[in-house]
C-alpha cells in the first residue's frame, strides 16, 4: 500500500518480485493457479499483463511482462505451473514503454467479498507458502 503518483495518487496493491538477474525476459512467470485467462494485453500502469480468474473466483494479475509465452486469448484455460510469459519492465506509458523502473513481476491477487466488493489481498503470505514448492532450475 505504498503511495504511487504515476497515473494519479494511488496506493500500490500487490507484491513486486525481483530476481538477482535484472534482465528483461530472463525469468519465466508461471501461473500459481488453475483458471481462465480473463485479460491480456497492455495497460499504461502495468505494461504487458495477463489476468487469470481461478476456479474459486480469485483474480491473479501478473504485470510488467516483457513478453507472453504463447498467444493466450481471453477464455483460454491455464494450469498452475504453466508459463504465462517472462519478467520485464514494461508500463508507465503508451504501449511498448519499458525501462522506467527495474525488471520485476508485479503480482496482484483480488477476491470478491460476500457483499460483492472486489478487494486486493496481499500475495506475500501465499508466496511464502509456495516457496516451499520451488524447484531448482538453471537458465541459459
Amino acid at each position: 500500500m505504498d503511495s504511487r503518483t504515476y497515473g494519479g495518487n494511488r496506493h500500490h496493491e500487490g507484491t513486486d518480485l525481483f530476481g538477482p538477474v535484472s534482465q528483461s525476459g530472463y525469468y519465466p512467470i508461471v501461473s500459481i493457479t488453475d483458471g481462465i485467462v480473463e485479460q491480456k494485453g497492455w495497460l499504461p500502469l502495468g505494461g504487458y499483463r495477463i489476468g487469470i480468474r481461478s476456479d474459486s473466483g480469485g483474480y491473479f494479475y501478473y504485470a510488467h511482462l516483457s513478453s507472453y509465452e504463447e498467444d493466450f486469448t481471453p477464455g483460454d484455460r491455464v494450469q498452475a505451473g504453466e508459463i504465462l510469459g517472462f519478467m520485464g519492465n514494461t508500463g508507465y506509458g503508451q504501449e511498448g514503454t519499458s525501462r522506467r523502473f527495474p525488471v520485476h513481476l508485479h503480482l496482484g491477487i483480488y477476491i470478491t467479498t460476500p457483499e460483492g466488493q472486489e478487494i486486493s489481498v496481499n500475495p506475500y503470505h501465499i508466496l511464502q507458502c509456495l516457496r516451499k514448492k520451488i524447484r531448482k532450475c538453471t537458465y541459459y
